[in-house]
Order: structure tokens, then sequence, then C-alpha cells
């Protein structure tokens, strides 16, 4: 029986974010060209997270011989939660959780489906909420480097 391919929770944007993030906290002011060489990410694929990312007050991208890619906050105050919905938007485990009803509700009056896919939904959340990205760095690695 041939192994099946893994599918992941994260999308490939929200995990290369946080990879960026920690990143940055390591190497202040690298180049987005550096980030992707050095992660083997897409060049102009990161280019994208890290604009949301600088949308979002997570970096400051300055172009140039002198710029580079800077955290904006401290990764203290950063969970991944925070992370993966700067990039992609609320985490929900079934699109059927964003409608005032879902079809099931409308067609039986109830949806106990929804119920469960709302206690995961919830479930998910708080463990992304609990993981604060200054303890993904390693140690002695300053997880704040936004200008004073």
């Amino acid at each position: 029986m041939a192994a099946k391919a893994h599918r992941t929770l994260l999308k490939r944007e929200e995990s290369y974010a946080v990879h960026a993030l920690l990143y940055a906290a390591e190497h202040p002011g690298a180049s987005a060209a550096r980030i992707a060489e050095d992660l083997e990410l897409p060049r102009d694929f990161l280019a994208k997270v890290l604009r949301r990312l600088g949308k979002a007050g997570f970096v400051h991208n300055s172009p140039g011989r002198t710029g580079g890619v800077r955290l904006a906050v401290d990764l203290a105050s950063l969970s991944l939660l925070d992370v993966i919905e700067a990039v992609s938007g609320p985490v929900v485990v079934d699109t059927c959780q964003t409608l005032p009803r879902c079809p099931t509700q409308k067609r039986t009056g109830t949806c106990l489906l929804n119920v469960a896919w709302l206690t995961v939904s919830l479930q998910v959340r708080d463990a992304f909420a609990a993981v604060r990205l200054d303890s993904l760095v390693a140690d002695g690695v300053t997880t704040s480097n936004a200008p004073a």
C-alpha cells in the first residue's frame, strides 16, 4: 500500500510567516532574499508573506542596501494564532461555521456536527494562542529588534 501524502493543518504562507519572524529575530536586518535562500523558500512567495506581516505591524520591510526585515514587535507579544490570523484570517475547522445556519440546520433545524466543529475550532485556537513566538527562538536571541 502506497504511503499517503501528508495533509498539513497550516497553509504554506502561515508556516512561512512564523519561520520568517523567527529568522528576523535571529538575523535583524536580513534581506528578504537572504531569508528566502536560508529557509529554502520561494522568494516571490515569501515577499508576499512579508508584505502581509508588514501590514499587520509585525515587521518593518525596508528596501535597499541598509534595509532588510526587522521585527516591529516583541515576539513575546505574539502567539502562533496571531500570526496565522494576520496572514490568513480567522481559524475555523469548517466553513459551515461561518454561516448563520449551515445547510443541515436549514434542512432539519439543528446540526450536531456544527457544534462539534465549533468545539474543535475553539480547542485549536486555544492551542495556537498558547504558543508565544519568543518561546520558539534559541536561548540568547533577542526577540525584539524594533527600532527604539
